[in-house]
């Protein structure tokens, strides 16, 4: 492939990858057919044995940037160093495998020219709003509006362009101890900082497969969920106390919780896999143990009954 002459790109999406290449050329090419054309990507690659490397090497368009970290640095710690090695104004984060709307960037590119004060320029799904309506939210609601499910029901840090100097405020990605809900706390915190432009419209998806990080690895469920908690009580508590966002807080926990479990349920049973169906329900008991999370036992003992009605009655087949 020919280099491209883009020369000023304006806006960086950064990757973290881990000997996934086949994804990887694939998110990559999305990424590339964006008709706004003034970006670079920025591909940090956690395999010691740099297979990423030759995926970018095939690819040959100039604007694609390959770094490979000498240590699995895990997936945060990676992710903070794409930021680091970014050198644009803006940032997008994004995974190798959950594919961006073509016409992303070239959409927001005018809302930024347009209202081009704020940290935040994201596609959410927001609740009870016309299809496509901008709003803008200062920074002292951000956290209340994009964190209650009943205002916001869909976010993807795939689908936000975020000011890299207000991440770097923030001091990047928070590293909890887990992936899990990590987008989430970056969001509201960047958010926070100068508030932001919203368009209730989502511009990525998460993709579904079997190799998804999210299927395994469920004590990163309990460190996410607590992690989240905390960085966010935290931040909430450097103000004036605030009853109503740390409520927000608990209630956007409650939703991600009960969603995420009974669908790794309903994969494990479906595979008839009864080992991890058995941690599954391990990992659900713990989370369920946390003092903020016990207002969610009765709605949890209530989908576990109605769980198993419909698995005597072959209704999850």
């Amino acid at each position: 492939m020919m280099a491209n002459s883009y020369t000023n790109p304006w806006v960086s999406f950064c990757i973290s990858t881990y000997k996934r290449p086949t994804l990887l050329n694939t998110q990559l090419l999305l990424l590339l057919d964006q008709t706004n054309k003034d970006f670079e990507i920025v591909v940090s690659d956690n395999d010691p044995e740099s297979s990423a490397r030759k995926v970018v090497e095939e690819i040959g368009d100039s604007r694609v940037k390959y770094f490979h970290n000498e240590d699995n640095l895990g997936m945060i710690r990676s992710f903070n160093k794409s930021i680091e090695r970014a050198n644009t104004e803006f940032i997008v984060m994004v995974t190798d495998d959950d594919p961006v709307d073509k016409d992303f960037l070239y959409n927001f590119r005018g809302i930024i020219d347009k209202y081009p004060q704020y940290s935040l320029y994201g596609g959410f799904v927001r609740e009870n709003k016309p299809e496509n309506f901008l709003e803008i939210i200062q920074k002292e609601f951000f956290l209340t509006e994009i964190l209650d499910p009943l205002k916001t029901s869909s976010l993807l840090w795939s689908s936000c362009i975020l000011r890299r100097s207000a991440v770097l405020q923030i001091g990047k990605i928070p590293d909890f101890g887990s992936p899990h809900l990590a987008d989430h706390a970056l969001l509201v915190l960047a958010g926070s900082v100068q508030g932001g432009v919203i368009v209730n419209k989502m511009y990525s998806n998460m993709t579904q497969h079997a190799g998804n990080f999210s299927k395994f690895n469920f004590e990163y469920y309990t460190k996410g969920c607590k992690g989240f908690h905390d960085v966010l009580t935290e931040f909430v508590s450097q103000t004036a106390k605030d009853n109503k966002k740390e409520e927000v807080i608990v209630r956007h926990l409650g939703k991600w919780f009960i969603s995420n479990i009974f669908n790794l349920k309903r994969y494990y049973y479906k595979l008839n896999d009864t080992d991890m169906f058995a941690q599954v329900n391990k990992c659900g008991s713990e989370i369920i143990s946390f003092p903020f999370m016990r207002t969610f036992k009765p709605k949890y003992h209530f989908k576990q009954i109605v769980f198993f009605i419909k698995a005597k009655l072959g209704f999850l087949k």
